[in-house]
């Protein structure tokens, strides 16, 4: 009887790994309402590039999902932009169809302040009969704004109004009756953060000081005249003048006491055209 023997022949394969994929990240912390939030969530085993998706649940309002560059990692960022709790599952899967799954928790708290800030520190006192005008700003949070009066009164013949961006809320009108009013001002940010702060205004009878400006007359050939511009905090500005002033000294009789003010003034030449502010000044009115 014959043996017959053939080669043993030993194929190799390349080893793909199927399975051994798993997400390491146990827990995600918790966040604010209008504070930026940024996490990530962690997978390793198997091979790489990994795939990712929510699997059930939803993330929180505000915050999205996107895959790290080594897709080794899901990171999620965002403002949230509303208080709850979420349950979320995400799941990973490995170039070699593996697959793991964790579900996850999330608290957002609505924070008192949600990084909202009042940041004007007072407001500027006035005159009975004279033109008042102030601006109190807001920073952080989110916008769009809601600005309330939250307590207290202010100045007779005054009236508020958020800016158009909703930043500031400004004061302006002509005060009919002297006296000191207490008011508190609430911002309501669109994560509902808040803040609130007090001032206090004293509306004189009538002027005590009087802030004479003078100013070096422009070189240009063609002036018709200047424009006085005054403020309370060098970011607002009101005219003073009603017709152009033709010379280059102006007397400011309408100051409160215990204010400061800002001024500026401006050229404009026989076509209209107006020249830009110059530095502004500082006086305190004592």
């Amino acid at each position: 009887m014959k043996f017959y023997f053939f080669p043993l022949l030993l194929v190799l394969f390349g080893t793909r790994c199927f399975g051994n994929i798993a997400i390491a990240t146990p827990s995600l912390p918790n966040g604010t309402v209008g504070t930026t939030y940024s996490t990530m969530i962690k997978a390793s085993g198997g091979c790489t590039p990994y795939k990712w998706a929510i699997a059930s649940g939803k993330l929180p309002t505000g915050v999205t999902a996107k895959a790290s560059s080594a897709t080794t990692s899901l990171n999620l960022t965002g403002t949230p932009s509303a208080a709850a709790t979420y349950a979320f599952t995400i799941k990973v899967t490995g170039c070699g169809g593996g697959t793991s799954e964790k579900a996850y928790k999330v608290q957002m708290q609505a924070d008192a302040s949600g990084g909202i800030s009042i940041v004007t520190p007072s407001s500027p006192n006035g005159t009975v009969d004279t033109a008042y005008s102030a601006a109190i700003k807001a920073t952080g949070g989110c916008t769009p704004y809601k600005w309330a009066i939250a307590s207290g009164k202010l100045p007779t013949g005054v009236t508020a109004k958020a800016s158009s961006t909703t930043t500031s809320l400004n004061l302006a009108g002509t005060p009919s009756a002297a006296a000191t009013y207490s008011f508190a001002v609430k911002v309501t940010g669109c994560g509902g953060g808040t803040s609130e702060k007090a001032y206090k205004v004293a509306i004189q009878a009538g002027a005590n000081h009087v802030v004479d400006l003078s100013w070096k007359a422009s070189t240009s050939k063609d002036v018709a005249g200047y424009n006085v511009y005054r403020s309370p905090d060098a970011a607002t500005w009101k005219r003073m003048n009603v017709g152009l002033i033709a010379s280059t000294l102006y007397s400011d009789s309408t100051v409160a006491n215990s204010t400061t003010y800002y001024y500026s003034a401006t050229a404009v030449d026989t076509s209209g055209t107006e020249s830009t502010k110059t530095a502004a000044i500082k006086v305190s009115v004592p």
